[in-house]
């Protein structure tokens, strides 16, 4: 007859099999299959809004990447956790993952993409220290000045003197297959978006030192500082960055520059001596909060010269009646001569076209592009063009296609749209008479163009632009896409001598010819700074200028083999 185990013997010999009980085998298994099923759907989720818009790919990829990761993490948990330290150690273990990260990498921002950027500390650069003013005295500061005054090259204004992104120039070289452009200087810089003008031997651009945005002119074929002018203002957003946006104007042995705090300086080119300046913020009577929630990322708008007047985005208290998109100073006094359109700004430049025979201002807004009167700023027509300056934002030039047609494009899934003017007036008076102005859709496409930091490009009847990061061609009659090239991030492009000059968001610069049929082939590209890259470069004579927020360089690509810097400026 079979005993009857007593109770304690049976407790022991059950005491193993209620610990297994405790992780069932199901458990991991479903804990894989769902974080499995998480990861799959990257890719698919990434495919479904890449077309739409690359960002909201990214945005959707990356939230479930890390879904997925605490799925993984959470289950591991519940199913190894047996006792009170493995709890402590699975409680611990995230922050004690982002101190030992925090100890060899350091978060240095995001790229156009929302995509956070980290380096290794052992990289980092140094803290920034502004470098001295290497400017000698008396008779040796006047003859460098006659020298660099002698220089002929130049690059007046954002994208180029003509303002439009195209650049003709016979002493630069596009034979970058045979030699690449060399490395005349580079030296650390303070933080900004700004891009340079370059006139007299001087290149002039915008910098954030501690707590002021300066003016700063470098010595074009030294790096040397010549001299800075700062003014108080700290612009900063998280995912966008640091400093001034906005790039100089030089007009007639001056230069006017716009800071991201809206102050708008008139100075001498060769001393940096101040003629005179004005506070737009105080002028539109908002603080630097009120401003910043209108204008999140910060005031771009780079000055245009017009008929002896200096035209830049003026903005203001949203919804107030008092809110203007544009203001004109005096070119010599900065006396205010007028403001105009009753619309909060966006962050692209003012622009002088003549449309329909009628010179006059364009500017894209907040939600609208408009045609002003340079001569007072009245609106002689609007056509609406979505946008939210403290989001989704507008940060691209209007590029004119002919005589009546026009170009607007920015990215967040808006595209592109091409409209046609038509102007019935017949009197000068009728020019500022909206009745007399219509606007027709000549085609509009949500899939190209997708242009967010950068601005299309008009060359031989070709756009070219960044769409969404993308190298892409597009025939500007009909909007049909030519071809698509490679991915170089949110970073910008011009025309040099009908070739593609590209500064990637990485910091690459890329030669590529702008045709037809050359379906984006780079010619050459080469590495040249470090860190997010969102500045505009600037060619003059055999000079490229390129910077972002923290190195500045000048390269020389000469169309002489050998040439030598010193005597491309003689």
């Amino acid at each position: 007859m079979n005993e009857r185990p007593n109770s304690a013997e049976h407790q022991n010999s059950a005491e193993p099999k209620s610990r297994r009980d405790r992780h069932p085998k199901r458990l991991p298994i479903s804990v894989l299959i769902a974080s499995f099923c998480i990861f799959a759907a990257i890719p698919i989720a990434r495919g479904l809004v890449y077309e739409i818009d690359h960002q909201l790919a990214n945005i959707f990829g990356m939230g479930l990447f890390l879904l997925g990761c605490s799925v993984c993490y959470f289950g591991l948990w519940i199913w190894l956790a047996d006792s009170w330290r493995k709890h402590l150690f699975f409680f611990f273990l995230p922050g004690t993952f982002c101190l030992t990260g925090a100890m060899f990498f350091e978060f240095v921002g995001f790229t156009g993409e929302t995509m956070p950027v980290f380096r290794a500390r052992a990289l980092l650069k140094r803290p920034f220290t502004p470098p001295g003013i290497k400017n000698p005295s008396g008779e040796i500061a006047a003859q460098a000045a006659r020298d660099r005054a002698s220089i002929p090259f130049e690059s007046t204004q954002f994208l180029g003197s003509d303002r439009n992104g195209i650049v003709s120039n016979k002493e630069f070289s596009v034979q970058w297959g045979t030699q690449l452009p060399k490395i005349r200087w580079k030296i650390p810089i303070g933080a900004g978006w700004s891009s340079f003008a370059v006139s007299a031997g001087l290149a002039i651009t915008l910098e954030q030192i501690d707590e002021q945005e300066s003016i700063t002119a470098f010595e074009l074929t030294t790096g040397n500082i010549v001299w800075r002018l700062k003014s108080p203002g700290r612009h900063f957003q998280a995912f966008g960055g640091l400093g001034p946006r906005s790039t100089p104007t030089i007009f007639r042995g001056k230069v006017i520059a716009q800071t991201a705090m809206g102050i708008v300086s008139c100075v001498e080119l060769q001393t940096g001596k101040l003629i005179w300046q004005q506070d737009l913020l105080k002028l539109a009577g908002v603080d630097k909060e009120t401003s910043e929630k209108a204008i999140l990322w910060g005031r771009s708008g780079s000055p245009l010269v017009v008929d002896n007047q200096i035209v830049v985005p003026f903005g203001g208290r949203s919804g107030d009646s008092a809110l203007r998109s544009l203001i004109a100073f005096e070119l010599e006094t900065g006396k205010e001569l007028w403001s105009g359109c009753e619309q909060q700004i966006a962050y692209s430049s003012p622009s002088l076209m003549t449309l329909c025979g009628v010179r006059q201002i364009v500017n894209v807004n907040e939600d609208f592009a408009v045609g002003c009167n340079p001569i007072n700023g009245k609106v002689l027509w609007t056509m609406e063009w979505p946008s939210k300056s403290n989001g989704d934002a507008c940060s691209s030039q209007a590029v004119q296609l002919d005589e009546r047609r026009l170009l607007v494009s920015k990215g967040y899934a808006l595209g592109a749209k091409a409209i046609e003017l038509t102007y019935t007036g017949t009197t000068p008076e009728n020019e500022s008479d909206p009745s007399f102005w219509k606007e027709d859709k000549i085609w509009s496409n949500t899939k190209i163009l997708k242009t967010k930091f950068t601005s299309s490009i008009l060359s031989d009847g070709l756009l070219f632009g960044l769409s969404d990061g993308v190298l892409e061609c597009v025939d500007s009659k009909d909007g049909t896409r030519v071809w698509r090239g490679k991915r170089y991030g949110q970073g910008q492009l011009i025309v040099v001598n009908k070739h593609l000059l590209i500064t990637t968001e990485d910091g690459r610069i890329v030669l590529i010819p702008a045709t037809r049929d050359g379906l984006g082939k780079a010619i050459a590209e080469m590495q040249v700074l470090e860190g997010i890259t969102w500045n505009v470069p600037a060619v003059a004579g055999p000079y490229l200028l390129v910077r972002n927020a923290e190195f500045a360089a000048c390269l020389v690509s000469s169309t002489e083999a050998g040439h030598d810097a010193e005597s491309a400026s003689k």
